[in-house]
C-alpha cells in the first residue's frame, strides 16, 4: 500500500487534487486557491519551462519570495525533473552536476559565513516530512501561517510538510508582528514556525490570549526559557526545535503536551536521526542528513554541526552554543550563547547579541548588543552580574533599537561584531 513516506510533496498535489480539488492549498492576500487551481498553475509552467529548455536534472535558480508564484515554481519545477535552486539575497548559480536523487539545492542561512548550496534528496524529504509529522501530527485540517522566508529551509519545509498532508498555508508577504499575531488569535491558523525573535514581537504586539493553536515551532536560534514561558503562558503551545538545512530542518522537537518539562531543551531526536558528539560538538547522522553541498565532494561520515551540546537524563538535546563562536578572554572561555541568556532574562531587555572582538588587554573582549527600552543602567548590569562568573560579564555594553538580523531572523553576528568594533573602537 502506497503511504505517506513515499510520496514527494509536487506529486502529493496531483493526488489530493484527484481526491479533493476544491481543498484549499494556499492563501495570500485576498487569493486563495484550491489544490486543483495549484495543480493546473503548476502544470503550466512545467510546459512554459520545457519550452525554455529546461529538462530533466537541470539546476533551476529560484528567486523566492513570499508569494504564489514561488510555491507554484516548488510544485512545477520537480515535476520535470529538474531541480530548484531558491534564493533570496545571494543566488546560487549552477556550478556542477547534481546526483539523480536530487530534490532541491537550498542555501544556508549564511550566520557563520557565505551561505553554500546544501543538496537535499529525494530521500531526504521523504524522512524529514514522515518524522515530522510523527512528532507534530498535522494533516489535513491543519493551516500554517508561513512567514520565514522560502529560501531558506524553514520556510520551505512549511510547504513541503503542508502540500504533504493536503493542509494548507497561509501565506504573508513578510513577517509583521501585528498581521502574525491576528493570524494566530482569529482562529484562522492552527500551526506556525517562528524564530525567538518573531515570537517576542508577536507578544509584545498582543499578549494573548491565544487559543486553538495546536503547535507554534520555535527554532533557528537560541530561545531564552522566559520568551517560551510568555509564550505558554500566552496560550501558544511553543515547541522547541533544532535543526539545520543540512538536515532538511527539525533533527530534535518538544513532545506536544511537554513544553514546561522541556524547557532549556530542544526534546527528543525525532525517528531516523542517530546523534553523537566529539568533544562536545553535535554529529548527526540518518536518512534526512544531506550527502553534500552543491559543487563539493560528497560527505565522509556522520555531519559536525559545529554546535556544542548534550543528552540529558530524559535524552532530550540540549544545545549549549557554537564551537566557532566561542569567546577567549584573559584565558577564558567564554560561550555567547551563556551571556545572552542571562540578559535575556531580565525583564527590561527585548534581544541580546554577545561577540567578542579583538582587545590588545584580554585578547577578546566580551561586548553585548542589546535591545532595550531603558538603555544600559547600572541595575541591569548588576543583575546581570549576579547570573555570571566575572570573565563573563561584557566589558562594553551598546544599547541598539533592534539587533542586527539575517533574513531568515538570526542574529548576523558578522553586521554585530562589525557594529560593536566601530562603536569600541571610535574616538
Amino acid at each position: 500500500m502506497t503511504t505517506m513516506t513515499d510520496i514527494l510533496p509536487h506529486e502529493w498535489v496531483e493526488i489530493h487534487t484527484g481526491a479533493n480539488p476544491d481543498a484549499p492549498a494556499v492563501t495570500f492576500t485576498e487569493d486563495s486557491i484550491s489544490y486543483s487551481e495549484l495543480d493546473r498553475r503548476a502544470n503550466a509552467l512545467a510546459q512554459t519551462l520545457i519550452d525554455e529548455g529546461i529538462k530533466a536534472g537541470d539546476v533551476v535558480p529560484l528567486d523566492a519570495a513570499l508569494d504564489l508564484q514561488t510555491i507554484v515554481a516548488l510544485v512545477a519545477i520537480p515535476r520535470i525533473g529538474a531541480v530548484p535552486a531558491p534564493y533570496g539575497p545571494h543566488r546560487i548559480e549552477p556550478n556542477g552536476a547534481v546526483a539523480e536523487s536530487a530534490y532541491a539545492v537550498v542555501p544556508t542561512s549564511g550566520s557563520s559565513g557565505h551561505p553554500r548550496g546544501v543538496v537535499l534528496t529525494r530521500e531526504n524529504l521523504l524522512a524529514a516530512i514522515g518524522a515530522s509529522r510523527t512528532r507534530l501530527g498535522n494533516d489535513a485540517r491543519d493551516r500554517w501561517l508561513l512567514v520565514l522566508p522560502l529560501f531558506h529551509v524553514g520556510g520551505l519545509s512549511v510547504v513541503w510538510r503542508s502540500l504533504a498532508a493536503g493542509g494548507s498555508i497561509e501565506l504573508h508577504a513578510g513577517f509583521d508582528a501585528a498581521s502574525a499575531a491576528r493570524s494566530l488569535k482569529g482562529g484562522s491558523v492552527s500551526m506556525v514556525s517562528l524564530v525567538p525573535t518573531m515570537l517576542h514581537r508577536i507578544l509584545e504586539y498582543d499578549g494573548g490570549p491565544y487559543e486553538g493553536i495546536k503547535a507554534v515551532l520555535l527554532g533557528g536560534a537560541p530561545a531564552s526559557p522566559d520568551l517560551v514561558e510568555r509564550g505558554l503562558g500566552a496560550g501558544l503551545p511553543v515547541l522547541q526545535t533544532y535543526g539545520m538545512t543540512e538536515t532538511c530542518s527539525q533533527v530534535a522537537t518538544v513532545e506536544p503536551g511537554r513544553e514546561r518539562q522541556s524547557l532549556g531543551t530542544a526534546g527528543r531526536l525525532l525517528d531516523g536521526f542517530v546523534v553523537s558528539f566529539d568533544d562536545g560538538e553535535i554529529l548527526l547522522d540518518g536518512p534526512a542528513v544531506s550527502p553534500a553541498y552543491f559543487g563539493e565532494a560528497p560527505r565522509v561520515g556522520p555531519y559536525r554541526t559545529g554546535d556544542l551540546g548534550h543528552m540529558d537524563s530524559e535524552e532530550r538535546l540540549v544545545v549549549t552554543g557554537r564551537s566557532d563562536e566561542l569567546i577567549l578572554t584573559g584565558g577564558e572561555n567564554v560561550r555567547p550563547s551563556t551571556i545572552e541568556a542571562a540578559i535575556e532574562s531580565i525583564p527590561a531587555v527585548a534581544h541580546a547579541v554577545v561577540v567578542g572582538i579583538d582587545d590588545e588587554e584580554w585578547g577578546q573582549a566580551v561586548v553585548a548588543i542589546i535591545e532595550t527600552r531603558q538603555g544600559v543602567t547600572s541595575e541591569l548590569e548588576a543583575a546581570v552580574a549576579n547570573h555570571l562568573a566575572r570573565h563573563e560579564i561584557p566589558k562594553h555594553w551598546i544599547p541598539v533599537d533592534a539587533i542586527p538580523l539575517l533574513s531568515n531572523g538570526k542574529p548576523d553576528r558578522a553586521a554585530a561584531a562589525a557594529l560593536a568594533t566601530a562603536v569600541v573602537r571610535s574616538p
